[in-house]
């Protein structure tokens, strides 16, 4: 059994469209594989009451309606359920500056994780914002992948700024001592200027293959994307050894 861990060289940079390709490129090999989000957050920033926020602090999910997590559901062929393939869902984009921070325990993300690994043949985990966004206080999502040995893969949104960002990420992805399965170039600005240039620069800067690039696209979240993940040998050969 085995899982890898998705990330991203910021938020909106497409992790879960990245996501999807890769689940239907993977299924497409005859793979059983469920996507996991094990903490989602909002892009908005909420203000609570005071009831709100002692519901929220007793509650894993102030909704079950996270668009990621419904993306997540509805690219798997294997029938799961929301709170299967994720841990929390909060209204916050932060909830580590509120409350709720202190609900979140790093031994229910490991159950569900091992519950999943127990029941598929992959499991693509998908952070959320960048690699080292927190979960908590003294924890982050690369922490959380360190401590499971999983390799990752990178999302890159091509747009201004992401050579520098996707270069401080693979570093920090190696100081962690963690394989790089590979990147993902997804065009979020299809108005950006030199796209091929910028691609054959990653691609000599980044010690791991690149394993697809996603064009900009109208609602990429309802396509067929698997025919944009161009090198699946790299994710095949590590779901067959880590599965021995």
């Amino acid at each position: 059994m085995s899982s890898f861990f998705l990330t991203g060289t910021d938020t909106n940079v497409g992790k879960t469209v990245a996501s999807r390709a890769i689940i239907q490129a993977l299924q497409n090999q005859g793979i059983q594989i469920v996507g996991y989000k094990p903490v989602a957050f909002s892009r908005e920033e909420c203000v609570y009451t005071d009831m709100e926020n002692q519901q929220a602090a007793e509650s894993d999910y102030d909704s079950q309606d996270n668009s990621d997590v419904l993306t997540l559901m509805k690219s798997t062929h294997e029938k799961v359920s929301y709170q299967e393939i994720n841990s929390y869902t909060f209204r916050h984009s932060l909830p580590v500056f509120s409350v709720q921070g202190k609900h979140i325990r790093i031994e229910k993300m490991d159950a569900d994780l091992a519950r999943l690994n127990q029941k598929y043949q992959a499991v693509l985990v998908e952070g959320s914002y960048g690699w080292l966004t927190p979960i908590n206080k003294t924890y982050c999502f690369a922490d959380w992948a360190k401590s499971h040995q999983m390799p990752v893969v990178l999302v890159v949104g091509i747009k201004e700024g992401c050579l520098n960002h996707a270069l401080l990420t693979v570093e920090s992805i190696q100081q962690k001592g963690l394989p790089l399965l590979g990147w993902i170039a997804n065009r979020i600005n299809p108005c950006l200027g030199h796209y091929a240039e910028i691609i054959d620069l990653l691609s000599e800067k980044i010690d791991a293959p690149l394993l697809g690039q996603i064009p900009y696209l109208h609602k990429p979240e309802e396509q067929d994307l698997a025919r944009y993940i161009h090198n699946l040998d790299r994710l095949t050969y590590m779901e067959t050894v880590l599965a021995e």
